[in-house]
């Protein structure tokens, strides 16, 4: 949030009037005419827009750079971009840039391709409404990821394991278009910055599923039962974090922060007497850990 400070001018004996913020009336396209919501909130008045951000357009040259094509262009489209020109040499480059835009970019299309340019834009807008259900669906979606791995790794079903890494690219979708519309215009949380670091962290503990599931599945480890027994814990903390989110309680706050302690010593300890294949298990369980921890922070900003 920008904070400024205008002077009050005096029109005649009863109009008052404040300049708008240029930043602000560029970014959103404010003409001589348009209709703005003026809202009274106490001392506060708030003054705000229908209308999305000016469509930004850029150019990127991914020529002999494969490496980070699907990064660069992800954070692109998370960045509010409406339209990309993007420069390609390869074959293979031209084909995780497409795959990329298919799998992971909603609401974009390509509109032009050459030999040595592809041009995407965004053909169906973000609708700030979907905002909400699509951040649900995230957590209910890792909630229940969380578990079926839990099984998966139980029953020793390899297969289910390497079904379930899958669930990763959804999750990228969703945790990407939320991003993106926070970006554009979207003003769901209370505090726009930690709001932001939520769904970051989302994504990145989705990863750590999915990293697990691939060390498992790869290597076709047994897993033992004081490790189920650690992963169930860190499930359990997992739907702590969502249900503070939905719901925030400072006690639960407290007892969440007591229950990654105790994760963390129980991980220590395990790590004393690893099996052969355990030790790298052990790192993931750390890691998701970690950053479901990490979410403690911008939740509490966001509820109290």
């Amino acid at each position: 949030m920008v904070k400024i400070k205008r002077k009050v001018i005096q029109i005649a004996n009863s109009t008052q009037l404040i300049s708008l913020p240029r930043k602000w009336t560029l970014k959103y396209g404010i003409k001589k005419g348009d209709e703005l919501e003026v809202e009274e909130q106490g001392d506060v008045i708030k003054v705000s827009t229908e209308k999305d951000v000016l469509s930004s357009k850029i150019e990127i040259d991914f020529r002999g750079k494969e490496s980070v094509i699907h990064r660069a262009l992800s954070s692109l489209y998370r960045a509010g971009y409406d339209e990309i020109k993007i420069r390609f040499e390869k074959p293979s480059e031209l084909k995780l840039i497409q795959s990329t835009i298919n799998q992971e970019l909603i609401g974009f299309e390509v509109i032009e391709e050459t030999k040595e340019n592809i041009v995407v834009r965004q053909v169906s807008k973000i609708n700030p409404s979907e905002f909400e259900s699509m951040l649900r669906r995230i957590f209910i979606f890792l909630v229940n990821t969380s578990d079926e791995i839990s099984t998966a790794l139980k029953s020793g079903n390899m297969d289910e394991l390497n079904n379930l890494v899958l669930r990763d690219v959804t999750i990228n979708k969703l945790t990407d278009y939320c991003r993106r519309a926070l970006n554009k215009k979207e003003s769901y949380f209370k505090h726009l910055g930690p709001g932001y670091v939520i769904i970051e962290l989302l994504e990145k503990i989705s990863d750590g599923y999915r990293d697990l599931c691939k060390y498992a599945s790869q290597n076709k480890i047994k897993i033992s039962k004081q490790i189920l027994d650690a992963l169930h814990e860190i499930n359990l903390m997992l739907r702590d974090s969502q249900k503070m989110f939905y719901s925030f309680n400072l006690n639960e706050m407290q007892e969440f922060i007591i229950k990654r302690d105790k994760i963390n010593r129980d991980i220590s300890e395990l790590a004393k007497n690893t099996k052969k294949g355990e030790a790298e298990l052990l790192i993931h369980l750390k890691g998701m850990a970690d950053n479901i921890f990490y979410l403690n922070g911008p939740i509490m900003v966001n509820g109290l």
